[in-house]
């Protein structure tokens, strides 16, 4: 067992107790909620969430840990593949293999105080992670080694361009497209903040590379995105799919949809990505109030590019953007 920090975090997990239980057999049985490996089978038990709604990253039917089960390590590494790597190499030139029981003892009551009731995850909290390391600062911390890793770019190569990333999802998928990632930064939650950043250090274009769960926020003119500040995320949806045509029934599918990703999947015309990319361009430079050109780019759940915005090809073009 470890126990959870999240430093100045408001995380309402921060002194939690993670606990593991191994259970080393010759053969792995059939588990339906298990997320099945080489050696190991891994399983959620006593206060980890169970997925019971579509529109999440995780099967129905299957425990919350990790939010790409589905795709495993080739898009989001996390908490599986750090487990699976200890397990290769314990178990590595022996016949056995490792049922893996991640359980959380007060995971049943801290889940009522987070969003996975609504989100369809019963009966616990997720385990979650990108890297699956919490790096733990506050805010205020954040923000300003946010805005010195800025001035250092702006200062030290004397470039007038920046790539925006959310998250790490942003920047693998930087490098999957070939885009230049010295010139990237992770902007978080922080969207107008950074975009102050930028304006203060005269850069002169934004590239915005969004993931569209967090994309379609700014879309709607939201410049945090953190679920706990603002939402609007099906509301934005919908308004675009609107603006593109779509059915009146698609529409009023994605008002009740239960993540952007279910929405997502009733999308019959593409091209409100197109419009949605555009709408990230010009709600950015519109915040920007100075001289400043902002192009977009959004990507999926699956990690492919589906929309641009207009000038996007030529701002890339023009930066030198790809490596």
């Amino acid at each position: 067992a470890i126990q959870k920090y999240a430093g100045d975090d408001p995380d309402v997990t921060d002194g939690i107790s993670i606990c593991a239980k191994v259970e080393l057999v010759k053969e792995l049985p059939k588990i339906d909620r298990g997320a099945y490996y080489d050696n190991c089978v891994i399983i959620g038990g006593r206060g980890v969430g169970l997925v019971t709604k579509k529109g999440l990253q995780i099967a129905i039917g299957k425990s919350a840990i990790n939010p790409c089960l589905l795709y495993k390590s080739a898009i989001n590494p996390g908490p599986q593949k750090m487990i699976t790597t200890v397990v290769n190499e314990i178990l590595s030139g022996s016949d056995e293999k490792a049922i893996i029981t991640i359980y959380i003892p007060e995971g049943r009551a801290k889940a009522l105080k987070t969003y996975n009731p609504k989100m369809g995850v019963i009966g616990g909290i997720s385990v979650l992670g990108t890297t699956g390391i919490v790096k733990a600062m506050s805010e205020d911390a954040l923000k300003k080694s946010m805005f010195a890793e800025l001035r250092v770019m702006r200062e030290d190569k004397n470039r007038d361009w920046v790539i925006f990333a959310f998250g790490n999802y942003g920047e693998r998928h930087c490098q999957k497209i070939g885009l230049d990632t010295e010139q990237m930064i992770i902007i978080s939650n922080f969207v107008g903040f950074m975009i102050e950043a930028a304006v203060k250090l005269e850069f002169k274009k934004i590239i915005m590379l969004g993931h569209i769960a967090k994309a379609i926020k700014v879309a709607g003119g939201i410049f945090n995105t953190h679920s706990r500040v603002a939402d609007g995320r099906m509301e934005t949806m919908a308004s675009c799919a609107f603006l593109v045509d779509e059915k009146p029934e698609i529409i009023r599918k994605i008002l009740f949809s239960n993540t952007i990703e279910e929405a997502c999947d009733y999308i019959e015309n593409n091209e409100i990505y197109h419009l949605i990319a555009n709408r990230v361009a010009f709600k950015m430079q519109e915040y920007a109030r100075a001289d400043i050109e902002v192009s977009a780019a959004i990507f999926s759940f699956k990690g492919e590019t589906i929309g641009e915005s207009d000038n996007y090809q030529r701002m890339v073009g023009e930066c030198g953007a790809i490596k």
